[in-house]
């Protein structure tokens, strides 16, 4: 039992230096420095507390981490929802533009983006600022395509209620 754990430890240690980087932009790239930091932390901590139920036949041990640290993520922001603002989302999640269209474009996405739900935001990022295709989304977030042009849809149907009523 001893030589299981130690090896469990090792490969544990040998992946997690592997990964760390790729996890953390990952997760940095979706929320504010300090936060991302928390989670990346969080998520890590809970994945080698559950390392003994990770397949490597299912997925990549970077992919498994991702998953934990998107439901850290979620959880983080649920938790503190009604302290979040929405003008502390980096401005990077933003395409660039000029600088009078930008702040425009800026106040409108924070507003388009707010009627999301996670899951939702998530999608719309995935596809939109990173130009993943939905298959690539599909399989990043374990999920069927179909679903994954099916969410899409409703979000972007939510997105345009949302925008025709602001205007």
């Amino acid at each position: 039992m001893r030589k299981t754990r130690e090896k469990q430890e090792r490969e544990f240690t040998k992946l997690y230096l592997e990964s760390y980087g790729f996890v953390y932009n990952y997760i940095h790239s979706r929320m504010a420095s300090d936060d991302a930091e928390d989670v990346v932390a969080e998520a890590f901590l809970l994945a080698a507390r559950s390392f003994g139920s990770f397949d490597s036949t299912r997925a990549k041990f970077s992919t498994w981490v991702i998953k934990i640290a998107l439901n850290c993520m979620a959880s983080h922001y649920r938790k503190n929802r009604a302290t979040v603002d929405l003008e502390e989302v980096p401005e990077r999640l933003f395409a660039e533009q000029s600088e009078e269209d930008a702040v425009d474009d800026h106040e409108l996405a924070l507003q388009l983006i707010s009627v999301l739900d996670d899951d939702e935001r998530e999608l719309v990022l995935l596809k939109y600022r990173d130009g993943l295709r939905n298959v690539e989304i599909a399989q990043q977030l374990d999920m069927n395509p179909s679903t994954v042009s099916t969410m899409l849809s409703r979000a972007l149907a939510k997105m345009r209620d949302a925008s025709e009523r602001s205007l």
